[in-house]
């Protein structure tokens, strides 16, 4: 989509949703369906992976360069919720592992 980069996303009902920035530091952009990483995540995903969530921590990938991709659901608010996100990155850094 250009230009638009994906920017921290800030709550504005914090019951549902805590404030989230996927990937700090990277430069991430919209798909018309994803959002894209535009650099590798070092130990995971790579460049040009796909990704998308939703409000009750629910999380998917798809890493077409490596031939991989996940899927971790809960059904638990507010989106973003830190536990979650840190058992994605451990399930996440697992499936890589694997692959090596």
């Amino acid at each position: 989509m250009g230009a638009l980069n994906v920017l921290p996303m800030k709550s504005s009902i914090p019951a549902l949703s805590n404030d989230v920035e996927l990937f700090p530091g990277m430069t991430k952009k919209w798909g018309l369906s994803f959002l894209i990483n535009t650099q590798d995540v070092p130990g995971r995903r790579s460049a040009g992976s796909l990704a998308w969530a939703g409000l009750n921590n629910t999380y998917y990938w798809l890493d077409p360069t490596r031939k991989v991709a996940g899927v971790i659901m809960t059904q638990i608010l507010p989106f973003a919720d830190k536990p979650v996100l840190d058992a994605l990155d451990a399930f996440e850094a697992a499936v890589y592992a694997g692959l090596n």
